[in-house]
């Protein structure tokens, strides 16, 4: 089965060019210079930031530098720095790198480091010959850390050593750091939505009784099967595929729920059973392009005799479906975080929902800048992040949970877990298909 499942999404990588990884590559490069030739100066206006200072050291990289590297480039080395500079009359564009000046980075960035200088003095001849009014360091925490990136060695270093006339003008990027982050190109959708037919594909594939032998399989057998998978495709995780269960006449406290509001993972030894309700969480990610996706999807394991699941089953997984609706009907660009998530966490109320809510902005990274919309231990008002309005052009995981008792199981309650990814622009779409009934094997 692993290796029908391999060369399945090997072709789909490949009709995609995202395999071999020479064209993955490619393709990572021109999404770069989409990013900064057409995506930047339009958040750089939107935010109001002049000149971006995105400085950092090898192995202690600002999270944003990391996106704006090349495949060949992709840490800083030793002490170095990326200045994008955008003037405010004429909307002129000019990309700096001081401390790398070779490989394709040289496509896309001009070399300012002149002999021994240390960063502020090079900084300090940039600065002025551009002049910019506002310059922009992520200094931005309370955001979250992909906008609170600058060190605080780097910071004093700035702060000690740049004439006082430019440190008058630093200024948080905070904003703009999230708007960078947060924001979808139309070339990295296309890529999002090659990864989430692949998920798909995966989640069927390990769904199944080619792997899974109830009685026999382990929790850790299909985990280890899903990485070799991965591993086989040239693809990554952004965290360990995670797979849960539910029993009749075992009542658990859930994924996610435990006495204390922590997680409550199943046991890697766990031998899955027939007559189990099955629940994975899986995201995957590319070596060059960063793009991440974040799925969860169910599946009930069929008693001999079964030839499908327990009717009242499938119908929580549509009262699930129900729910998203409920959320996606508020989920809007401009709203904040906690509007989306009092907005269907009522609607869903009202219609007898038992709901949970948690989403987050996904992309570039995993649990991405930008609003968080609840969060599984804090089912409420998320402060400060909450109150960040959901971006134009943002990707997020759908991510919610209800339960209700399930009367095959005795009034047993059962949790219904679904995670879709969706793209916000002036309307709402999923990037791939989302669940509307169990898997069933």
């Amino acid at each position: 089965m692993q290796e029908n499942i391999v060369n399945q999404i090997r072709e789909t990588l490949y009709r995609a060019g995202l395999l071999p990884l020479r064209k993955q590559a490619e393709v990572a490069e021109r999404l770069l210079s989409n990013r900064l030739e057409v995506l930047l100066p339009q958040l750089m206006e939107e935010t109001g930031i002049d000149l971006w200072l995105v400085p950092g050291y090898e192995t202690n990289e600002d999270p944003v530098m990391k996106t704006m590297m090349t495949s060949n480039m992709r840490t800083a080395r030793r002490l170095s720095a990326l200045i994008h500079y955008r003037d405010p009359a004429t909307g002129r564009m000019e990309h700096l790198v001081w401390g790398i000046g070779f490989g394709s980075m040289l496509e896309h960035y001009i070399p300012i480091k002149q002999g021994d200088e240390t960063l502020c003095e090079g900084l300090t001849r940039e600065l002025a010959r551009l002049n910019p009014q506002k310059i922009g360091i992520n200094i931005s925490s309370e955001l979250g850390g992909f906008c609170g990136g600058l060190s605080a060695s780097l910071y004093l270093d700035l702060i000690n050593q740049l004439p006082e006339t430019y440190r008058q003008r630093l200024c948080p990027a905070g904003r703009l750091a999230t708007r960078w982050l947060e924001t979808m190109t139309p070339g990295e959708l296309e890529v999002m939505e090659t990864l989430s037919a692949v998920t798909e594909d995966l989640m069927r594939a390990f769904y199944s009784r080619d792997v899974i032998v109830p009685g026999v399989t382990t929790v850790q057998d299909v985990t280890w099967f899903i990485k070799d998978v991965m591993s086989r495709c040239e693809m990554d995780f952004w965290f360990d595929p995670h797979l849960d269960y539910q029993r009749r006449g075992e009542q658990r406290m859930g994924y996610g729920v435990s006495a204390k509001n922590g997680i409550a993972h199943t046991p890697m030894s766990y031998v899955i059973q027939e007559g189990d309700l099955l629940h994975c969480d899986i995201g995957l990610m590319l070596k060059y392009i960063p793009v991440l996706t974040d799925r969860q999807w169910m599946a009930y394991v069929l008693r001999a005799g079964e030839t499908q699941a327990p009717e009242g089953l499938q119908e929580l997984v549509k009262r699930g479906n129900r729910f998203q609706d409920l959320v996606c009907e508020g989920f809007l660009a401009g709203r904040t975080g906690n509007q989306v998530y009092w907005d269907g966490i009522n609607k869903a109320r009202a219609e007898g929902i038992d709901p949970m809510l948690y989403c987050h902005s996904l992309g570039v990274f995993g649990h991405n800048a930008g609003p968080i919309i609840g969060l599984i231990d804090c089912q409420g008002d998320v402060y400060p992040r909450g109150e960040l309005p959901v971006g134009y052009s943002s990707t997020h995981a759908l991510e919610l949970q209800h339960r209700a008792p399930l009367a095959e199981w005795d009034g047993q309650i059962v949790r219904i877990y679904l995670e879709e990814d969706i793209h916000v622009t002036d309307t709402l779409s999923y990037v791939g298909q989302r669940q509307t009934s169990l898997l069933e094997f």
